[in-house]
């Protein structure tokens, strides 16, 4: 891939008087669009397919294009599919095949997919909009191929993320106490951390991290005992301390309803509860406190019996979705999905998953794999 920047003696002319642009002012409006539609432009002009690998373009497209624009499905077991949220982001319809067949997703940021392949649990990273690939190095010692993995690019600046930082949290097995958590470096290509963490008998939402500067979230909607109460588990990456937020007391939540976490407006964890008796979605937002720990305030509530649902429904996973001022819901009711935006109460079905499944957010962005990456499918075939 060249490291270099896009040569500026090329222009196209798309200016509404008839002027050509300048490279970079054409890069930085293209660098807005999504994967897909980038893709679909491709063969427009020798510029448009020389931005296809630059890197500094790549960079920046993922940074403009780091939303929510899809889901992958949280089931080994599972090959069905993929759920769209942006209708102008989109995957190779050859890539989803290939992740689904081959590889268990474990976690996905910034438009990469993080997999251990089915048949030897190798660790890979992919971008399955650019048919891309990168071998990680494999975590040190025995390390438990069931986790879930936790994602923090690294600012060099000027707004563009280039490196990473990732947390690999497993736990031991079934009915053990101990969390492995693994953080490898995507700069130095090495793991810095391998420590055991206790969060007790506490079943982590693995596939749904949070993640806050370098403070991973995980939410516990239930346990192996009865008598642990529900709760946020934090761990803060660099102090490697631990910490446990207890759930609003007002939530009332019951071992039967359904929690998620999120971001609210980039700033406020947010939790998400879902009652199973009244069918309402409660969110509530951690805020700080003049004279004392953090505390939750009620902040919304989406009732889906006034949005139609005129029966009780299994809600499997709630999740956040931020888009420019738009903050919408994600949520699975039986084997379907389905949107509800916050700010004008409108509800969009997304699709049929075939399961209920948690949900692992993809965004549809042009971020390389890393400087060893190699191609697994021709990244020009068809986008669905």
């Amino acid at each position: 891939m060249d490291d270099g920047t896009l040569n500026s003696t090329h222009s196209t002319n798309l200016g509404s008087s008839g002027r050509p642009l300048p490279d970079n002012l054409l890069a930085e409006i293209l660098s807005y669009l999504p994967a897909k539609t980038f893709f679909r432009i491709l063969s427009v002009c020798k510029t448009f397919r020389q931005l296809s690998s630059d890197s500094h373009f790549l960079l920046s497209q993922s940074y403009h294009n780091n939303v929510i624009s899809g889901f992958f499905p949280h089931d080994s077991a599972f090959s069905g599919a993929f759920c769209l949220v942006d209708p102008y982001a989109g995957v190779p319809r050859s890539s989803l095949e290939f992740l689904f067949r081959k590889c268990k997703i474990v976690g996905s940021a910034g438009g990469l997919v993080f997999v251990l392949h089915k048949t030897d649990g190798a660790l890979f990273v992919y971008n399955p909009v650019r048919g891309t690939r990168c071998q990680l190095p494999s975590p040190p010692g025995k390390y438990c191929k069931w986790g879930g993995i936790a994602v923090r690019f690294l600012n060099d600046g000027d707004g563009v993320t280039k490196g990473y930082r990732l947390v690999y949290l497993s736990r031991h097995s079934v009915r053990s106490k101990l969390h492995r958590c693994q953080v490898y470096d995507s700069s130095a290509r090495v793991w810095t951390m391998d420590k055991e963490l206790d969060f007790g008998w506490l079943e982590l939402h693995l596939e749904h991290p949070v993640i806050c500067d370098d403070v991973v979230f995980w939410a516990s909607s239930n346990s192996f005992s009865n008598e642990i109460d529900q709760c946020v588990v934090a761990f803060d990456v660099r102090k490697e301390r631990t910490q446990i937020i207890p759930l609003p007391k007002e939530a009332a939540v019951a071992r039967s309803d359904t929690i998620g976490i999120g971001m609210w407006e980039g700033k406020s964890l947010c939790l998400m509860h879902y009652e199973t008796c009244t069918w309402v979605i409660g969110l509530w937002l951690l805020r700080k406190t003049n004279d004392g720990p953090p505390g939750w305030v009620r902040a919304h509530e989406v009732s889906l019996g006034q949005l139609g649902f005129r029966k009780p429904r299994n809600v499997s996973c709630v999740v956040l979705r931020e888009v420019a001022m738009t903050t919408s819901l994600v949520f699975t009711v039986d084997s379907e999905a389905y949107s509800y935006d916050i700010n004008d109460g409108e509800l969009k079905k997304l699709g049929w998953l075939g399961c209920s499944s948690p949900l692992i957010p993809y965004s549809n962005t042009l971020r390389p794999c890393g400087e060893e990456e190699e191609l697994f499918v021709d990244k020009r075939r068809e986008v669905e």
